[in-house]
């Protein structure tokens, strides 16, 4: 591999990791304001995909951030230089953030709905996605582990 192309790689993972942490953020919100459990559960998914951590300052700030911009529009934008892999690891750990709570609201439905739209993610995909997840999930609980 060229040293371009390790730069391209390492620049698509990191704008994959900002992407997935401030979905994460915006899914946690869609429900209402931050609460410690789902600044904890953004803090284990961050750090199992990125390699490192984040803090609560820095989510708190990302939560702010994201109330004054327009974020499906830079998400879309991001999108356009994210490889699939990337986008589908944004909606899966969005997804995880969603069910923190035990119970989806339809604020939190509509969120994850319009970040698939924005990484331009085909309705069929998507699907697929969250019903890859599911089988995951279930398949951590039969074998006496926490899925999230």
């Amino acid at each position: 591999m060229r040293s371009t192309e390790i730069e391209m790689t390492d620049t698509a993972f990191t704008l994959g990791s900002e992407w997935i942490l401030k979905t994460m953020v915006a899914m946690a919100k869609a429900d209402g304001d931050l609460d410690r459990d789902e600044v904890d559960l953004i803090q284990r998914l961050y750090r199992d995909h990125a390699k490192e951590d984040v803090e609560t300052d820095e989510i708190e700030r990302i939560a702010e951030d994201d109330i004054r911009s327009d974020f499906y529009a830079s998400l879309a934008q991001a999108g356009k230089r994210l490889d699939e892999h990337s986008k589908e690891e944004i909606v899966r750990c969005a997804y995880l953030v969603l069910l923190a709570d035990g119970e989806i609201a339809g604020a939190e439905r509509k969120t994850l709905q319009e970040i698939a739209a924005a990484l331009k993610i085909p309705e069929i995909h998507f699907g697929a996605i969250l019903e890859d997840l599911s089988i995951w999930m279930a398949a951590q609980r039969a074998a006496g582990k926490a899925a999230i």
